[in-house]
């Protein structure tokens, strides 16, 4: 797939005017929605168009950072493409995007909370002892196995695991982004730690036997 900015640019040239942006309803950008979900990356551009400013402003005003605001929309695209085919219309495509965004600030919130704490920690911890190889070794051998796990994992399981474990995500954030209940997510959730968990304590115990 092209880079959205320059899809912007060559499938659709006529950028939104103010007062069609304004002018914008739900049921054309359920249409573009529609078009999008069929593989028409020229609704995708129009769709962009239309809404990325409003959506920039509303990241902007969470997050406090513009640049950092238009980075989270980008994403938002990115994954309203990668996700197209799963799209379906029970909600507004307006909603839909929010939704998108709103999640992606979140997740960003909170890699920011833990970038903060992790450097406020550092001030005033003592270096730390260099790894020696061994532990590095063994770090990498848990880490490939963890990977090696979730990767394993049913693809529905992956994606719970991924938004709840990973992105930080509550049950019912995650049953709103993959459109299931909050009691699925929790099913699948420890389902999938328990998988993890023992493909980790599988690995570490052959560490412990190795050395």
């Amino acid at each position: 797939m092209q880079s959205l900015q320059l899809m912007r640019e060559t499938d659709d040239p006529r950028p939104a005017t103010e007062d069609e942006r304004l002018a914008t309803g739900d049921a054309r950008l359920d249409g573009l929605m529609a078009a999008i979900r069929g593989g028409s990356s020229r609704a995708l551009g129009r769709l962009m168009d239309l809404c990325w400013e409003d959506l920039v402003r509303y990241a902007a005003r969470q997050l406090g950072d513009v640049d950092l605001a238009r980075d989270v929309v980008q994403e938002a695209f990115i994954q309203v493409w990668e996700r197209r085919r799963g799209w379906r219309p029970r909600g507004s495509a307006r909603a839909y995007l929010y939704r998108i965004v709103r999640h992606l600030v979140i997740d960003e919130k909170r890699k920011q909370g833990v970038r903060r704490r992790w450097a406020e920690g550092q001030q005033h911890r003592d270096a730390p002892r260099p790894a020696t190889p061994a532990e590095e070794f063994d770090a990498k051998v848990l880490a490939d196995a963890f990977e090696a796990a979730v990767a394993s994992l049913p693809r529905r399981r992956r994606d719970v695991f991924e938004l709840v474990f990973q992105r930080g995500l509550s049950h019912a954030e995650a049953a709103s982004v993959l459109d299931i209940s909050a009691q699925t997510v929790a099913n699948q959730m420890s389902a999938a730690l328990r998988r993890v968990r023992q493909a980790v304590s599988a690995t570490r115990g052959d560490q412990g036997e190795s050395g």
